[in-house]
This record gives C-alpha cells, structure tokens and sequence, in this order.
C-alpha cells in the first residue's frame, strides 16, 4: 500500500485532480484543518512521518486561509 500526505485549500478540486492521477485512488480523508499555511505545512510532514506517505513540501497559496490537510491510498 502506498499513501499520500499533502495540503490545499480546495478540498474537492485536489481530490478531483489526484483520481485523475491515481485511479485506484481510495481511503481519502481530511486529517485536519489549519488557519495558516505554515501550520498546515508544519503538520503535512508530520503526518507523512508518522504514517509513512509520500508527501512534497511547497505550492501556492495565501498564508492566512482555510487549509486542510489530507490523505489517501493507492
């Protein structure tokens, strides 16, 4: 089994783009949610540590927003 960590503030459009990635993609969940994007970041690898999942630090967006940080399987 192989997962992923990551972090968006669109949670419908991510998902939506990583099926069309991973087409067996299941297991989907929100872990948490963030007011800032460096918090969000700084729990992003944490999860990724502690469930063992792939996970790449970076990509845009505002620092004060509605952030959300998710997992999946494929």
């Amino acid at each position: 089994m192989s997962c992923r960590i990551g972090m968006t503030t669109d949670v419908e459009k991510r998902k939506g783009y990583w099926q069309n990635q991973y087409p067996n993609l299941y297991g989907w969940e929100v872990l948490g949610t963030y007011k800032t994007k460096t918090e969000a970041q700084q729990m992003e690898n944490e999860f990724a540590r502690q469930y063992g999942c792939d996970s790449h630090p970076g990509g845009d967006g505002p620092e004060h927003a509605t952030w959300y940080v998710y997992k999946f399987s494929y």
